[in-house]
């Protein structure tokens, strides 16, 4: 049942976006990052930011009481951004039309080398009227598909709006 779960929601995405790809740009803008604290350890690249912490990168903005932001020390290349709170949020324009994509969870794990978007635990995912809600959600952000499971008690949940009929 769960494979088929998976397998019935990447293919209703893959179904219902057509434009679903991140806006290219956006990984080339400056990370801009403001929190209560901050901490970066140059040696090893990684930078902790606690409380009400708030990043904006081109159309990407996340929201946590917790982030890691771990970058390669040689090339100073952001590589992961690691959120947590109750919830962590994250949004982002996916195309030129304004479609956002909005997601929330205790953690989200963006992989920006992979355009990776893991949200664990309470997770849920919308794009225009459409939304998924489970405990575990794998976007894949350039391409616009997803995997999701319940880990716990009950099931994925999903809310597909209709498309509308085209006039001939």
């Amino acid at each position: 049942m769960k494979r088929f779960t998976k397998t019935t929601g990447l293919i209703t995405l893959l179904a219902i976006s057509q434009y679903t790809f991140a806006l290219p740009n956006d990984i080339e803008k400056p990370l801009e990052i403001q929190a209560d604290e901050a901490s970066f350890d140059q040696n090893t690249g990684q930078a902790i930011y606690k409380g009400n912490v708030f990043v904006k990168q081109g159309s990407i903005e996340i929201q946590a009481q917790y982030l890691k932001v771990t970058s390669n020390p040689e090339t100073q290349q952001f590589s992961s951004l690691e959120a947590s709170g109750k919830p962590a949020k994250f949004s982002q324009q996916v195309d030129w039309s304004g479609n956002i994509v909005i997601s929330k969870g205790n953690e989200i794990h963006y992989a920006t080398d992979e355009n990776k978007l893991e949200i664990i635990g309470d997770g849920y995912l919308s794009r225009m009227q459409n939304s998924i809600s489970a405990d575990y959600i794998l976007y894949m952000i350039q391409d616009g598909t997803f995997t999701a499971e319940k880990k716990d008690k009950g099931r994925v949940s999903m809310t597909l709006k209709p498309q509308a009929a085209k006039a001939k």
